[in-house]
Order: C-alpha cells, then structure tokens, then sequence
C-alpha cells in the first residue's frame, strides 16, 4: 500500500510515520513545507517540501491507496487561522480529485458541536465537514490531550509543573477531558488503515479516565514526585487564561498553544462506544501508565 501524510512534518506526523515505517511494509509519501528536514530516513520513505496549497499538491497524491490528513494552520501569521484551515481543507479537495486514494484519515478534536466550542475546536470540526463534501472517503478521529513529549497541550502542564510551586488555575480547570497517549491514539491511526467499512466515519478516542485538568496536573505532579499547591480563581477569563498559559508554553509553541487554550474551556470527553466495537483490540492505557 501507498500512504501520503500531508502534515508530516509535525509532532503527530512524524511519529506516525515512524510506526508505519517499524510496524508496516507500506510505501509513505510524507509531504509538508518542511519534510526534507525530517531526520527520519527509509528506502520505504520518500520526503517532498510542499505546501498544502501548491498546486502541485494533486501529482503527489494521485497515485496513493490512503491519506493522513495532518494539517492545521494555527502557526501561520498570513490570515485567520481558523478561516486559513478552511482554505487548506477545500485546496485539498480539489487536489484529491480524480486521486485513486480510497480513504482519508484526518485527525481532529473532541467537543460536542451542541455546545459553544473554542475557535480552535470550532475549526477542526469545520474541516471534518469539507472533507466530508469531497469524493473520498473520510475517518475522522476526534482527540483530546494527546499525552506524549512535542504534544503542546501536554507541554503546557509540563511547564507548569515545573515552573510554579504555587498554580492559581482559573475555573475552567475543572473541565472534563479524557487524555489519551501518544502510542495509543498513533495505533487508532494505524488500524484505521484496514478498516473494512467505507463509510464516512467520526471516531471519538480516549484514555479510560475522564478527569478534570486539575487532576492532569496532580497526576503529573505526583508522578514527578512535586507537591504542587493548587488554588483556583473562579473570576479569571479565558481570554486572560490563554494569556497567561502562553507564559509557560515553548516559545516554538507559544502560538499554537495559545489559540488551544481557549479549548480548555470545552469538555472533551468520548460520547460514544464506536472505537470500541471499531478496535477491539486497542486498548488505552491509564493516564498514570503513559507519562514519559
């Protein structure tokens, strides 16, 4: 099989392509604005700088069985982030066309669309919904934090923990979310692969637990061996939140980090059964088993 993953050169993108390349004979075409500075090497591997709205995006697809779809536009200063990932998901569209590719696997956000979701969630389901108006069949897994080193979300209690003995955490810290591991949510992506279905699919994923960032960070705190005293301050927006996050985010990641804060606010849980009966054999670990 021929795989393409558009979006290969970020923090997802990359470690798909390592297990494709350790658990699979596939043939992978990894394809972002930067993928020749991928360290990643394999006669299996062929890397092409280009971005998702060249034009020529459409030559480099055309002859694959499957696609990643890895893309967002938060990092890129030009025009709206949100109203950017919309241009790219319709770009892509059109380059697929007439693409003998059978399947699209797109990873998105968890959130329900009933409730007043961020921008940042807003927009990932956005995407869902073009791709879904193309001719391909499209799988999309929808994610919480994805816990793992170079996941943004998860740097950020990182950096909290180690920074501050002392967390004034604002309201929204008590948000439900369901964490999943990087290898865990990487195995949904792979295993989607050989799907029998062929219909449109959404697939909410998550670890076992549904708890509150607060308790991430007392997990994580406890695993690090760190008494970390937490006061929460009801009356702090999320706008102000988002700010002051930024503070203890990677300066690379600091962009990033700060349209996804605002999503702290929405709960992200799983809603359904159907990576259950999907993946049988897949089995999250606990949040206390996956920090690294």
């Amino acid at each position: 099989m021929k795989i393409a993953v558009i979006g290969a050169s970020g923090y997802i993108g990359t470690n798909l392509i390592k297990r494709l390349l350790i658990e699979t004979n596939h043939e992978i075409i990894a394809l972002s604005r930067n993928s020749e500075a991928m360290t990643l090497d394999n006669v299996r591997l062929k890397k092409h700088n280009i971005d998702i709205f060249d034009k020529d995006l459409a030559s480099y697809v055309n002859d694959v069985d499957a696609i990643y779809y890895l893309i967002h536009m938060m990092e890129q200063t030009k025009m709206d982030f949100a109203e950017a990932e919309k241009k790219a998901a319709l770009s892509f569209n059109k380059a697929i066309k007439g693409s003998r590719a059978k399947r699209i696997i797109y990873l998105g956000g968890l959130g329900s669309d009933l409730d007043n979701l961020s921008k940042h969630l807003s927009s990932r389901h956005n995407t869902g919904s073009i791709l879904r108006q193309g001719t391909v069949q499209i799988i999309e897994f929808r994610a919480s934090m994805i816990i793992g080193k170079g996941s943004i979300a998860y740097d950020i209690v990182v950096n909290l923990v180690h920074k501050l003995p002392v967390l004034l955490v604002p309201k929204w810290s008590e948000t439900l979310s369901q964490p999943i591991g990087l290898d865990d949510a990487i195995s949904y992506l792979i295993t989607s692969l050989d799907l029998r279905n062929r219909q449109n699919l959404i697939i909410e994923i998550g670890g076992p637990e549904k708890m509150s960032y607060q308790d991430i960070i007392r997990h994580y705190s406890k695993w690090q061996g760190k008494k970390r005293l937490i006061i929460e301050i009801p009356i702090i927006p999320v706008s102000v939140s988002a700010w002051w996050l930024n503070l203890f985010t990677p300066k690379n990641q600091a962009k990033v980090g700060r349209a996804m804060a605002e999503s702290l606010a929405n709960e992200m849980i799983v809603t359904n059964l159907l990576s259950e009966r999907l993946f049988p054999k897949i089995h999250p670990k606990p949040i206390d088993k996956i920090f690294i």
